[in-house]
């Protein structure tokens, strides 16, 4: 639902799914199948609260790559999910981070998908930087490099994703490079 738009409903399910599964800040064990899709939720519906909590559980193992071996869970790099998290929250450095590691982890066994997925969302963080540094709201490094920067980025992100047949990250990733004129 959240991929489709549909914001508000994919919110709804999340709460009834982190409460049933009792997801809370108190809470002694989490079920960890399925989390980084929780996560990914919370973040395309832009829900601080449950993105920070879900976050907070899987910070422990940021390096691993999940694999849903069979069952709706999709395969997955945590830290690329927690880099949007911290993105979400307004951590830009602690994103990086998290995007850097998401990207030598795809890389060790040539997760393709993922590595252009976690270049897409850097890209993306990297003109959000650039705009905050255009507005003279964040000093240097300047907005000429961050775009240079996201543009190798996107540039990666776009040859994947059309090699892969991602179309609709594909999209996404082109109506960026439409945005920088580039």
């Amino acid at each position: 639902m959240a991929h489709a738009g549909r914001l508000d409903e994919a919110n709804l399910a999340l709460g009834q799914i982190m409460s049933r599964l009792h997801i809370t800040e108190e809470a002694e064990y989490v079920p960890f199948r399925g989390l980084t899709a929780l996560l990914e939720i919370a973040v395309l519906v832009g829900n601080r609260a449950a993105a920070e909590l879900l976050a907070k559980q899987l910070a422990v193992i940021p390096s691993l790559l999940s694999f849903g071996h069979g069952t709706p869970v999709p395969n997955t790099s945590v830290a690329r999910h927690l880099g949007a998290a911290a993105a979400l929250l307004g951590d830009k450095q602690k994103a990086k981070a998290y995007y850097q590691q998401a990207l030598e982890a795809c890389a060790k066994i040539r997760f393709r998908p993922e590595a252009a997925l976690t270049r897409l969302q850097l890209a993306e963080l990297l003109l959000e930087e650039a705009e905050d540094v255009g507005a003279g709201l964040k000093p240097a490094p300047t907005a000429d490099a961050l775009h240079k920067e996201a543009i190798e980025h996107l540039d990666f992100a776009i040859a994947e994703f059309q090699a892969m047949k991602m179309q609709p990250a594909l999209e996404r990733a082109l109506r960026h490079k439409g945005i920088l004129k580039a």
